[in-house]
Parts: C-alpha cells; structure tokens; sequence
C-alpha cells in the first residue's frame, strides 16, 4: 500500500534531500516550459519522465513530495507527520529549493530587452 512521503534518514539528510530534489523539479519545470521543445505532448512526457525519476533517486530518503501540498495531504490522511520537524523537511525547504530554482533560471536564461520605440 502506498503510504505517502515520510523520513527514511536522518532530518538534516532528509531536510536537504527534499531541497536538492525540489530545485531540481522546478528548474526542470522552469526550462521545460519556457525553454524546452514545442511539442505539447513532448514537453508532458518530459516532465513526467523527470518527476518520476526524481521520485525513484528521492526514495531512499524522503519518499519524495518535492510539493509542500502534497506532504501535507499525506500528512493529514496518515496522521504520520506530526511534528515540527516535518514541517522543516516538507515545508521549509522545498520552498527554499523552488525559489532558489527560480533565481537560478532567472541567472541563466534573462528575459529579451525590449527595445524602447521612440
């Protein structure tokens, strides 16, 4: 029975393993979208492709959620995650890891200059 994300390591293993995974997520979301191939129905196998692979690389720590809404219904269904501790895995940094992907992006790929028209 699948039983949703929970701590398979240490917290501090498990705090960043969550970071880790959720930067790369949204950094793949990020290109995939905005950058990536215009084949609708490619850009779905990509991101789908890439998050069931991150959830199999994440399994051995965290049983990925890489999403804080996520943890969070498990959480509520399991009644497993219920303390704060939890709260610094599945919350902190996955937010953490997104908006430091979305820097990132910005960092890597600019928006275009538009040119002022006199």
């Amino acid at each position: 029975m699948v039983g949703g994300p929970y701590l398979k390591v240490d917290l501090h293993t498990g705090a960043i393993a969550e970071g880790v995974l959720t930067f790369v997520i949204s950094f793949i979301v990020l290109f995939i979208i905005f950058r990536g191939p215009r084949n609708e129905l490619l850009k779905i196998w990509l991101l789908a492709m890439s998050t069931v692979a991150l959830i199999v690389a994440g399994s051995t720590f965290t049983g990925p959620a890489m999403n804080p809404a996520n943890a969070f219904g498990w959480a509520y269904l399991d009644n497993k995650h219920h303390t704060w501790e939890q709260f610094y895995v599945y919350w902190i940094c996955p937010f953490a890891g997104a908006i430091l992907a979305g820097w990132v992006f910005r960092a890597i790929f600019p928006p275009p200059v538009k040119e002022k028209k006199a």
